[in-house]
Order: structure tokens, then sequence, then C-alpha cells
């Protein structure tokens, strides 16, 4: 209880110092047209309280600086001053002293017992010393943020990156989380969320994101997962990580030799054009084609190697479920296609909504703005520009879209450095015909139907029940009890027959149901179901 009021009052005092209490009072303008180069005294005012907001955070350390970089990431629900304000929140911080570091090392014992007692491993740190465990290591850090510091090292022969986390790190996050907690209120006024903001939903997705950022083996898993995706393509390294080293505080993993592309000078244009292709075509590859995708791509996390880029620190990363997936990729679809219907139809499904529930005509029409902007207007980034369009039309986008706007944000950002003229739609032919030769691939088809047949089965099975019950009563009587009766039995041969066209009608009205309303192999399945119907009919009636 002591170290928490301890805590209140540090914020209290960088909340004072920097006058946030006053914002409480502040009018955001959402309706009002605001301009980045503007020197109106709204835009300057709401400028200056971003400033503000971004130098508090990075004052208050590693809990409040991963906030601001979360909150940075929806500019669906941000006034873009403060978007971009804490896009720059910098997370670099005096390293500590590696003998303060060591207590890091202080992890569970991994050691095995046997019949002849204690079996030391090699690769235990309770029990073993750092130094002694690795070939070499380099004391010195080679970077340093406010959670973890990196060194080098040398693993049975092999150079290798060591990230080893602060000490006593989730006491001070966990206390950070629970002051957080208590200041809802306060903190939704001082940082200006949009009405269609649920901020506890947003805690509990913060909380979830530093709990993965906070424990090292998550980020391993990252990092072994985008490496088996980008086995078969020989421009993008992944840097592989040594499991059996790893822990929750601690991750070792390959050491990337380049040059981070900030950092890039001294090269023709063709080569960083070629760069600008392979970062964009990659990365729209994570997102479209795998649904996996690195959720911080700036350029200090791209290195240059010769003819080939690498992505390092997986710490953070997104995902897509397969209907969101589809959603998107079909949404990006029908800009890349200038289909304005198709792109304004996408973006509800993605929100969840429908026509009923906006301006139908208002936002069709900033929608094909947009596309023609995207095709035509002048070379820049322009990624954001959806995730604002949202906000206008108070539609609440899933977390999901939002990170991955951010992220494909900044990777327009790294490529247009490389390259003026780099377009990210110059990269959606290729990758558009790959994404639909995967998704209508026959093994793809084959695994569908067989993870879906019972379903599909189920369904067409309940769709006779009720015919079942109309044939037998249209039939009526048996028709070899009207032998002799023959202008009876052409009536109810006729009728035999309509009960069959009856059944073959349901049978295809039901398929283009499920080529309509369902989705991916389903919809598929409905397709098959259709057409056969329809090659059923017309040979009835060719040989009626």
């Amino acid at each position: 209880m002591l170290e928490k009021a301890k805590r209140y009052l540090t914020i209290t005092k960088v909340f004072l110092k920097y006058n946030l209490f006053s914002l409480l009072y502040k009018d955001i303008h959402r309706d009002y047209i605001s301009n980045k180069e503007c020197t109106c005294s709204v835009d300057l005012k709401n400028r200056s309280n971003a400033v503000k907001l971004r130098l508090a955070f990075e004052e208050l350390g590693p809990t409040f600086i991963k906030l601001g970089q979360t909150l940075s990431k929806r500019s669906d629900l941000l006034p873009p001053t403060y978007v971009q304000e804490l896009e720059k929140l910098q997370d670099r911080v005096k390293p500590l002293d590696f003998n303060i570091m060591r207590k890091s090392f202080e992890t569970e014992c991994i050691c095995g017992m046997s019949e002849g007692g204690h079996v030391h491993s090699p690769v235990c740190y309770h029990c073993g010393d750092i130094l002694d465990i690795f070939d070499d290591f380099d004391t010195k850090p080679i970077a340093s943020a406010s959670i973890g510091q990196v060194y080098e090292a040398f693993l049975k022969g092999k150079k290798v990156a060591v990230k080893i986390e602060r000490p006593n790190l989730i006491d001070t996050i966990n206390l950070d989380l629970a002051i957080i907690e208590d200041m809802k209120p306060i903190l939704v006024k001082i940082i200006g969320t949009g009405k269609n903001f649920n901020f506890d939903a947003f805690l509990y997705e913060f909380r979830e994101m530093l709990h993965r950022e906070l424990d090292y083996r998550f980020e391993a898993i990252n990092m072994k997962r985008m490496k088996e995706n980008f086995k078969d393509v020989r421009d993008v390294i992944i840097p592989d990580a040594y499991m059996d080293y790893c822990r929750e505080n601690i991750l070792v993993m390959d050491y990337i030799e380049g040059i981070q592309i900030k950092d890039l000078t001294g090269v023709d244009q063709e080569t960083k054009s070629r760069y600008a292709r392979i970062i964009g075509s990659s990365y729209l590859k994570q997102v479209y084609l795998d649904g996996f995708y690195h959720a911080d791509p700036h350029s200090g996390n791209i290195i240059a190697r010769n003819s080939s880029v690498a992505f390092i620190d997986f710490g953070a990363v997104g995902t897509i479920d397969g209907e969101l997936k589809r959603n998107m990729l079909d949404f990006f679809y029908a800009v890349y296609k200038k289909k304005v219907d198709m792109a304004t139809d996408m973006f509800l499904r993605i929100g969840n909504l429908t026509e009923e529930d906006v301006d139908i005509r208002n936002l069709k029409r900033d929608m094909d703005d947009l596309i023609a902007d995207q095709h035509y207007g002048a070379q820049g980034r322009k990624s954001d520009r959806y995730a604002i369009l949202a906000l206008k039309h108070d539609i609440s986008l899933p977390a999901e879209f939002s990170t991955l706007e951010r992220a494909v944000l900044l990777i327009e950002g790294v490529c247009l450095k490389l390259d003026l003229n780099y377009s990210i739609m110059n990269e959606a032919k290729s990758l558009i015909s790959e994404a639909m030769k995967e998704r209508y691939s026959p093994g793809k088809i084959v695994e569908g139907i067989q993870f879906e047949a019972d379903e599909y089965l189920n369904t067409l099975k309940n769709i006779p029940i009720g015919i079942d019950d109309v044939i037998k009563t249209i039939r009526g009587y048996r028709i070899e009890k009207l032998q002799g009766k023959g202008d009876v039995i052409k009536k109810y041969r006729l009728l035999d027959e309509m009960s069959k066209n009856l059944f073959l009608a349901v049978v295809i009205i039901a398929s283009a149901y499920l080529i309509i309303r369902g989705e991916g192999n389903i919809s598929l399945l409905g397709i098959f179901g259709f057409a056969g119907g329809l090659l059923v009919g017309i040979y009835s009636v060719i040989h009626s």
C-alpha cells in the first residue's frame, strides 16, 4: 500500500509539472477542419497539449511509454495531433551496470535429478554463471530500453544477441496498471479519446500486450513462427531463437549483421528502391497471406544486408483471424480495382456494421475520394486515411485493424524514405494474385471440405425433411394400385415429376443461399451444389 501511495505521488507530481490536469477541461474540436501545417490557435493548442502528454509519459517510465505507444496505433480514436506526437515516444534510457542486471539471471533451476542425485544442466542460469555458459559475453550493452538491455555474446562459435529484462520491472508495471485502472476517468479526458472508445477493452488489450512483451519466451516463439513463414523467401532474413537458452526474462537469438534502414547512407537509388520493394512485398505477405505480422516495423527494426533485408525485435506482433483476413483482402482488392461499392461494403463488414448504421451516401463519396487519391494523388503516406474515415463516420474498427493500419503506415513511411516514388499499390497485383490462388487452390478446397463437410451435409440433410413429406403427399397412393386407369396414372406421373423438380429447385435455392451467406469453403461448396443442380436440371429437360 505504501509503494502504491509513493507511486501515486510521483505520477501526480509529473502531471502537475506538465500541467496535464488542465487538459481535463480542453475542447478537442473533433468537427474542426484541422491541418498539421495550420497555425490556428486550436491546432497550436492541441499540438502543445500532445507534446506535454508525450514528455510526461517518457518521464514516468516503461508502463506509460508502452501506453502512449499503444495509443499512437489508434488513429481511429485519437485526434491526429496526439497520434503524431505519441509516435515520437522514445524508449531509450541510461543503461544499468551489468552487476545489477545479473539479478535477472536468478531464474528457476532447470537441472534434473537421477538416482545418483543432482544432474547439472549446462544451460541452467541458476546454478551456472552467465559468463561461463556462453563462449564469450561482452558485459557492455549494445542497446538499452526501459524494459531490457541487449548484449553481444558468442555461443558454440556463433555470434548471438542476448536480451535481458531489467530486474524487479514487473512489480513497478503491476503497480502502474493498478493506478491506471483507478485513474480511468481522468485519463480518458486528458488523452481526449472519441465517444466510441471502450477504455476497459483497451486496458485489457494493453495488459495482454504487456504480459507478452515481458515474457521473452513469447518473442522467441514469434521469431520461430515468422522464420517458418519466410523459409522459402531468399530476400528476407528472420533471426533464429535458441530455445534452450531462453527464459521468461532472457532471450538468446541470432545476431544480425548489417545496417539499420534508418542509418542507411551512401547507397545508390536503385539499391534503395530494391530494398523498398522487398520490404513492402514481404510485409504484405505477412498480413494478407500469413495473417501474422510484425506490429512495430519502424526503420530501426529492419536491417539491410547486401541484397536482402532482415526484420528484428518480435516483441510486438499481430494476428488476423480467417474472416477478418478475408474481409481485409477483399477490401484491399476493391481499393486496388477502384470498386467503391465493394470497398465500402467490406469496410462496413470489418467494422461489423450495415448500410443502415451509417450515412451510406456520404461514406461512399468519401471512399471514392480516398480510392481516387490512392491511385492518382501525389505520392506520400496514405494508409492512415481509412482510420480517419472511420473516425469521421463513427465506425469503431476492430483493434486488429487499427494496429495493422498503424504498422502498414510505418512500413509505408520506411519505403517512402527509401524511394519517394514508392506506392504500396504497385505491390498489390502479385500479392492479390497469390492470395486468390492460395484461397482457391485444390489443397485448400479439399482441406476446407474435410473440415466443414459435416456442417454442410447437416445443412443439406435438413432441407429434404419437409420436402419428403410434400413428395409423399403429392404421390398419394402407390402408382401400382392405379393400373388400368390411364388418365389418372398420367396425372400422378406428372405430379411425381413435379415433386422431383420441386426438390431439385430447393437444392438449387439452398446452394444459392450458401453462396450468398456462406463464408470460405461453405460458399465454395454452395457453388458446386448450384452448378450440379443446374446440370441435373438441364439433363432432365433434354431427356424428358
